[in-house]
């Protein structure tokens, strides 16, 4: 983002920057996001939250249904969309075109991907592995090499969703784990790399929230609802998450008011992580 009245060691954002061209008042308004996986779940909060403080988002995701769900969500004029499989690199280009086409620019990438996968090492097979570290590392991958070009030299915002099970394992998850983990370590690295380029680069990384996926998987539970019943106990502030909530944190990442923050993995659990060693 554009600076004004700068200093060493001091930041002073300019608020009618090229970026900001519709309300001078709103530091945020007419900024532009990409959405990976904004059709549905976390990555539809995010860009809700994004557009709410006057961002224009574009979605991308498997499902064109959804897609379009999602954009009647949307204040009128500020969302685009355009259905790709975000694992391959003709599609993400292809979208990226589109998304740039349609905004002018970026200035935010949001990655919303993955898939859950159930196994040990020992049950686990080769191809099940290969599936979820497919669908949940490729799209970071993918999509911050084909979209950063087009990040103006004002700079911009990565935010990749990963998950609490990067740092707090879950039993017999080698996979989803394994991937959430190097979403994790991607997003260090890649903030090294293009804190050059004024893009900080952060993960978030949820516990349970409700969303299709999640809920999906708590059904094929033998009980569900024990099951569920199970899963918000084992979080101290007494529930889970919400969608909304890191949606927010999506947005905040984003915004001015992070301006400092990158490569930084921000858990957002009920204190789940702080009973990692208390007898149960």
């Amino acid at each position: 983002m554009a600076e004004t009245g700068t200093r060493e060691g001091h930041h002073t954002p300019n608020p009618t920057s090229p970026t900001n061209p519709t309300n001078p008042t709103n530091p945020t308004s007419g900024r532009r996001a990409l959405i990976v996986g904004g059709g549905t779940g976390l990555g539809l909060a995010g860009s809700l939250a994004l557009a709410a403080r006057g961002w224009r988002v574009f979605l991308t995701g498997r499902r064109a249904d959804r897609l379009e769900q999602a954009k009647a969500l949307h204040p009128a004029g500020h969302c685009h969309w355009s259905a790709g499989d975000a694992t391959s690199p003709d599609d993400v280009q292809r979208v990226v075109r589109e998304c740039v086409a349609a905004l002018g620019g970026l200035d935010a990438l949001v990655i919303s991907a993955g898939q859950g996968g159930v196994g040990s090492v020992l049950q686990a097979d080769l191809a099940d592995f290969e599936r979820v570290m497919r669908a949940s590392v490729w799209p970071v991958f993918l999509y911050s090499q084909a979209a950063v070009p087009h990040f103006g030299p004002q700079g911009g915002a990565i935010c990749a969703i990963a998950s609490v099970t990067a740092s707090v394992p879950q039993l017999e998850r080698v996979a989803y784990c394994s991937a959430k983990a190097a979403v994790v370590g991607m997003v260090r690295q890649m903030a090294l790399d293009l804190a050059p380029r004024r893009i900080r680069v952060n993960a978030i990384s949820p516990s349970l929230v409700p969303t299709e996926l999640s809920m999906g998987a708590i059904a094929k539970a033998p009980d569900p609802q024990a099951l569920l019943a199970a899963r918000i106990r084992s979080h101290p502030i007494g529930r889970i998450g919400t969608p909304e909530e890191i949606g927010q944190t999506v947005a905040w990442l984003c915004s001015d008011d992070a301006s400092w923050i990158t490569g930084q993995d921000l858990v957002m659990d009920g204190g789940l992580s702080l009973t990692a060693g208390v007898p149960r």
